[in-house]
Order: C-alpha cells, then sequence, then structure tokens
C-alpha cells in the first residue's frame, strides 16, 4: 500500500511536468514584480537628510506588519508626526550622547532601524508597550500619534523608552557589574501588580524595575537621564530611608560602569540631556 501511494505521487508528478511546455511563457502581466513603491515626499527627505546620512539609521513609520507583533491591533504612524518625533529624537538623545562621547560612539553602537507605530501595544497582563529593541538593531517606538514637542510629559515618556532601550544594548555588548543584581533581589514576573510607591518602598526606581535585574539596570539609567539630578534626587527622597541608601548603591555602580566601560561621565550626560530636553 506504501509503495503504492509513493508510485502514484510520482505519476502525478510526472504528469505535471508533461502538462508544461518549455516553450510556453508565463503570464506576468498582472502581477507587481517590482515590489511595493512609495512617493519620496519631504518627510523622506528630511529622514534621509538627518537620520540616514549623518547615522545610517532608518526610519519606517508607513505600516509594515511584518515590522510588528502579528497578533496585536495597531494603528499606522501619523506623517505628521514622524520629524516632531525624530527631532526630539536627535535632539535629547543622539546629540547629547555624541557632545558626551563623541560621533563613533552614536554611530557604532545607535540602533540602524527605527519604526514608528501610531497606538500602544496593549499587552493581555494589563500593560501595554510603548517601546520594544531587537538585538540592538531596531527599536520600535509607539504611542507617536499622541507626541508633541512641547509636552513635557510625552517627550519624557518617549525618552524613557529610548534611554531604556539603548541602555539595553549597551550593557548588551559591555555587561554592568554583577553586584548590581545583588542590591535587591525580591525581583517578580508580577511587578504590575504592586504600585509605584510600593516598588520604590523596595529600591526599585520603577515598578517595570523590579521584573529582572536588566530592566532594573535600564531603568536606572533612563530615569536618572530624563529627570536630571534635580529630579532624580527627589524621586531617591521621596523613599523610605533603608530604599534610599538601595537607590544611591544602585546609582553609584551605573555611575562606575558608564566611567569603566565607556568613558562617560553620566552626571555630565545627565545635565546635557536636561538642557536638550529643557531646549525644546
Amino acid at each position: 500500500m506504501k509503495r503504492y501511494a509513493i508510485q502514484t505521487l510520482i505519476l502525478c508528478w510526472l504528469g505535471l511536468l508533461a502538462g508544461c511546455s518549455k516553450d510556453e511563457d508565463l503570464d506576468t502581466s498582472g502581477l507587481n514584480l517590482q515590489g511595493d513603491t512609495q512617493a519620496q515626499g519631504p518627510v523622506d527627505q528630511w529622514l534621509y537628510e538627518n537620520m540616514v546620512v549623518p547615522y545610517n539609521i532608518e526610519v519606517k513609520y508607513r505600516f509594515d506588519r511584518y515590522e510588528v507583533a502579528l497578533d496585536k491591533v495597531l494603528s499606522p504612524a501619523r506623517e505628521d508626526r514622524v520629524i516632531p518625533v525624530m527631532e526630539t529624537v536627535l535632539q535629547t538623545w543622539i546629540q547629547p550622547y555624541e557632545q558626551e562621547a563623541g560621533s563613533d560612539f552614536i554611530k557604532k553602537l545607535s540602533p540602524k532601524q527605527f519604526v514608528l507605530v501610531g497606538s500602544p501595544e496593549f499587552n493581555s497582563n494589563g500593560t501595554i508597550t510603548l517601546g520594544t529593541a531587537e538585538g540592538g538593531r531596531k527599536v520600535v517606538l509607539y504611542v507617536v500619534n499622541d507626541f508633541g514637542k512641547k509636552d513635557a510629559a510625552q517627550v519624557k515618556q518617549m525618552l524613557h523608552t529610548i534611554h531604556h532601550e539603548f541602555a539595553h544594548i549597551l550593557h548588551q555588548t559591555i555587561m554592568y557589574p554583577e553586584e548590581f543584581k545583588r542590591i535587591t533581589t525580591d525581583y517578580t514576573a508580577s511587578w504590575n501588580d504592586f504600585s509605584l510607591a510600593d516598588a520604590r518602598s523596595r529600591g526599585y526606581i520603577t515598578e517595570y524595575a523590579r521584573s529582572n535585574p536588566d530592566d532594573d539596570f535600564v531603568e536606572m539609567v533612563s530615569l536618572m537621564l530624563i529627570e536630571g539630578k534635580t529630579g532624580f534626587d527627589a524621586i531617591v527622597s521621596s523613599a523610605p530611608e533603608p530604599a534610599q541608601q538601595l537607590l544611591r548603591q544602585k546609582e553609584q555602580v551605573v555611575v562606575r560602569y558608564f566611567k569603566e566601560a565607556w568613558n562617560i561621565d553620566i552626571y555630565s550626560l545627565q545635565r546635557r540631556t536636561e538642557a536638550a530636553i529643557q531646549a525644546l
């Protein structure tokens, strides 16, 4: 029976081959073999001149389902939000790092693709995703349709995401000191079940910092840079005394890491970032 089935398949295959003439041309008149093309406009020109040429960073803002999660309902980015978003990325993230660490640093380590999505990504546990990074090469920024350069909260929210993801790239390139993981140890996958006040009372700068040591580290970096010294000190001072000591220990590991791994004075970078945010 098995031999008969195999022979039948072979005969069917030979029959298909016999039905195709070598001299017969396939009709491709109705097919688009050149791929999808879009007319290049002022937004594309700005991105080319300000992101591609100086930093070799591609920005995709036209909706591409295969650049994002296939099982999520997402909205395309509004075209009128693209330049304001990327101007802010340039002025408050790229340029402060460039001024502090040199152009080679940002060219070498920056992700080479930004994907812009209009809406947030909603998760089954009730949280939302504001940004993701893939292998240090691609960053997806969500909620860009709500972005406004003059809205300090929106600017900080977006920068929080970018600094978080870029700090992941940094520690995946050169790992932070192991001692950081031992300062606090009550990490939990259900971090979203606890309040911000509870997280800070335990020595975590945000709720999400409690999810695992890597995200704890990058949340420290992100909050230090987007809040500036005064804002960060105020956050630490709002926590109970034992938690303040834990946060200061983490801060010192971050300071040492940036200096030893990247020769960056993070307090100087903090001042540059804060000035750039205020300049908007």
